[in-house]
């Protein structure tokens, strides 16, 4: 018992010094702050341009897609896996011939990461025509990525 004891109290202090010695003012910190260009942020813009083009393959393979893996809230709505995103939600609206998009982007993507999971906020740059009217609106979203066999991937979108 008293082995155990020091055992644990060993590894409590250890991951303890760890966090004491994390110094976010030089950078040093648990989650790191990815690089613009690293794999989640990458993943995210990939996904804006997939939205902006239309294009529901390209915006499946940035997602998890198998079964209720990725869910998005949406304004009020909710979708629960990508089968139910893309046919309940995605295609009627890419159907509306009333709303044609010519910008759709993710932009001010901040992405924190620790192992395989990261989470991103961003800003949404929308630029659309509704009804013949030329419109324009700035959203905000969070998204969770999970690393997959190396690849990153989207499993929950929150966008207003």
């Amino acid at each position: 018992m008293k082995t155990i004891l020091i055992s644990i109290t060993g590894a409590a202090a250890l991951v303890l010094a760890g966090v004491a010695m994390a110094d976010p003012q030089n950078g040093q910190h648990m989650a790191h702050e990815e690089k613009a260009a690293d794999g989640p942020t990458l993943v995210l813009q990939a996904y804006a341009k997939a939205i902006a083009d239309e294009d529901v393959a390209a915006m499946g393979k940035a997602v998890a897609s198998e079964g209720n893996a990725f869910t998005v809230f949406e304004g009020s709505g909710a979708n629960v896996g990508w089968a139910d995103y893309r046919d309940h939600h995605l295609a009627p609206e890419f159907a509306n011939t009333d709303l044609k998009f010519h910008t759709y982007q993710y932009q001010d993507i901040t992405t924190q990461s620790e192992g395989d999971l990261a989470f991103s906020t961003f800003s949404i740059k929308m630029e659309y025509t509704y009804k013949g009217e030329d419109k324009s609106r700035t959203g905000r979203g969070t998204a969770i990525l999970k690393r997959q066999d190396g690849i990153w991937k989207i499993i929950h979108l929150h966008t207003s």
